[in-house]
């Protein structure tokens, strides 16, 4: 999205954590948050010592690996997903306040086009983008829809995505804001940490697309219907 460059300093965006902060200084070749936690997460799958500092200490584990510190108001917290508990984090809105006639007056842009750059900077653990950005459009102006969300999250993806979840699994909605992410490890399964690492690693090397549900082993909630996107 060329025209985020149209930003002006009369509205700054908001977000958690900036690719310039990831860039200035560090020791790791990445470009965005997304590009870090792709890297947090294959070492995570491929070292459980890692692992097991990632979720006990997750700030001070990523300034190691940037080599610079972070700034102080940021919390850092890693959950872990089970066989039954899986996690869809929602982004804080970069713009806050500011409604859709005034984005398009002053950065020219729709809040389309910010769900969109959102993604390229962090990755959805749960839905690809196509399902992401009509949800995240409707959580920054619907704030009954994000109480919905955040309360029967379940239900909404279910009505919303068209899909049926299995009933003994549970989704859990983390509400990020300016100061505070979340990172989210898939879980440890000794016959798909293999293939896990090696799609992790296909996202790195290519910025492979994740469908719908991609996370999920076939043949664990087989009842999913993979393929399918929230409609707009």
């Amino acid at each position: 999205m060329n025209n985020i460059n149209k930003t002006t300093k009369a509205i700054t965006p908001l977000l958690p954590l900036w690719s310039y902060q990831l860039q200035m200084d560090s020791k790791l070749a990445i470009r965005t948050r997304k590009d870090l936690e792709v890297h947090l997460i294959t070492r995570a799958l491929k070292d459980e010592a890692f692992r097991h500092k990632l979720v006990a200490n997750p700030k001070a584990v990523i300034e190691e690996e940037l080599g610079k510190k972070l700034p102080a108001t940021f919390e850092i917290i890693t959950v872990e997903e089970t066989e039954t508990t899986l996690y869809m984090v929602l982004p804080c809105n970069p713009y806050e306040g500011v409604s859709e006639e005034e984005l398009k007056s002053l950065v020219g842009m729709a809040y389309e086009d910010i769900a969109q750059w959102v993604l390229e900077q962090q990755r959805n653990t749960l839905l690809d983008e196509v399902s992401s950005v009509p949800m995240f459009i409707r959580v920054w102006k619907d704030k009954d829809f994000k109480h919905k969300l955040l309360y029967s999250p379940k239900m909404v993806i279910e009505e919303e995505c068209g899909v049926e979840i299995p009933e003994n699994i549970e989704i859990k909605i983390l509400e990020e804001t300016v100061h505070i992410l979340y990172i989210v490890l898939p879980r440890l399964d000794n016959e798909l940490v293999p293939k896990m690492i090696e799609w992790f690693d296909d996202i790195k090397s290519a910025r492979k697309p994740q469908p719908l549900f991609a996370k999920i082993p076939v043949g664990y909630c087989s009842s999913f219907q993979y393929g399918s996107s929230c409609s707009s």
